[in-house]
């Protein structure tokens, strides 16, 4: 018999899509763009908990009628056969990395490579390649794959080495463009302690702004709305290249399902579970299952099959109905993020 993991469709993808259609029709119940996001929030608390069930193959506690078959035709008194989590399950999926080259994907050459199998961004204080215009040991890099994305399911696996490194995945991106190299430079100038190299490679071309699944040595697993660039905040004061509003604080933390309204309103609408439970169920520094769902305004972030985070965002100032697809490499001296296995599904 197939599994039944090859039979599943996604749950939550299914479920978000459907209601975030409803939402944009003005379906759901409500005078208003607020009252509908509530109604949404009631119905994503039960998307969240359906979706965490499924992945940890439990069933519901609903008794059969008496004498009833379950689990699709099991014998009567044998328990329903279970759903089950399959990472490795790819009908459906098409995969983004060959596991060789850089083929579909743009960055920068100075700190991406691809090594063993797997796409590396790294940086180190000998030979940096990637470096902040604010004056901080610091830096970020992007890789972006080809094209752009609106409802889709992405799933990798990702090992970080470096005590300072940070990474993550960032979708519904927006480029914020490039700060030409001279005007780089002596911003370097101006911000590098004195006595520091004031030449760094200028990373800026492929800077992006938009939704992000944090991951990083310090176990995270949240999802919010990253950042403010080019370089942090300093090149769009400077320069004029942002063409997106300044970023909200928050998001929907490790363990949360948070929902931002008009105006950059948040608020928690529910829980998954223990923040600290929940950063124990996977370890940077080993390769670690992430995937990330993106259906209409609703976001979900799972690692190792557990869901960690949702985020349902009604804004209409900041939501991005589509954008690029990228991951990154950031911190503070040696750092260094690895990713493999990756696959795209796009959805309806």
């Amino acid at each position: 018999m197939e599994r039944a993991s090859r039979r599943r469709r996604t749950v939550g993808a299914c479920i978000t899509a459907l209601l975030s259609r409803r939402l944009e029709r003005g379906q759901l119940r409500g005078a208003d763009m607020n009252n509908r996001a509530r109604s949404l929030s009631v119905c994503l608390l039960a998307i969240a908990t359906a979706f965490a069930t499924v992945m940890h193959g439990q069933t519901a506690g609903v008794a059969p009628a008496p004498g009833a078959a379950q689990g699709g035709g099991a014998a009567a008194g044998q328990p329903p056969a279970q759903l089950t989590y399959d990472f490795n399950d790819h009908e459906g999926w098409k995969q983004v990395f060959d596991g060789r080259t850089l083929n579909g994907w743009d960055g920068s050459k100075n700190a991406w490579r691809v090594e063993d199998g797997a796409i590396v961004g790294e940086s180190t204080v000998e030979h940096p390649t990637i470096w902040n215009v604010n004056g901080a040991n610091t830096g970020t890099a992007w890789l972006i794959l080809n094209g752009k994305l609106k409802n889709f399911e992405f799933k990798t696996e990702v090992k970080l080495e470096g005590k300072g490194t940070n990474s993550g995945i960032f979708f519904r991106a927006t480029r914020l463009g490039a700060i030409p190299d001279d005007v780089y430079q002596e911003q370097l100038k101006k911000r590098i302690p004195e006595g520091g190299p004031t030449v760094r490679p200028n990373g800026t071309p492929w800077e992006v702004r938009g939704y992000e699944a944090d991951y990083a040595m310090n176990p995270n697993g949240s999802i919010g709305d990253c950042c403010n660039g080019p370089q942090r905040g300093v090149g769009q004061i400077e320069f004029g290249h942002n063409p997106l509003p300044p970023r909200r604080p928050g998001g929907a933390p490790r363990g949360m399902v948070a929902l931002t309204s008009e105006g950059g309103k948040r608020e928690l609408i529910g829980t998954i579970g223990d923040s600290q439970v929940l950063a124990g169920k996977f370890t940077p520094t080993e390769w670690t299952q992430v995937q990330i769902i993106a259906s209409g305004n609703v976001f979900m972030c799972i690692i190792n099959g557990q869901l960690m985070s949702v985020f349902v965002d009604t804004d209409p100032k900041f939501g991005n109905p589509e954008g690029e697809l990228a991951v990154e490499v950031e911190g503070q001296g040696n750092v260094k993020a690895m990713f493999r296995n990756m696959w795209l599904k796009t959805l309806p």
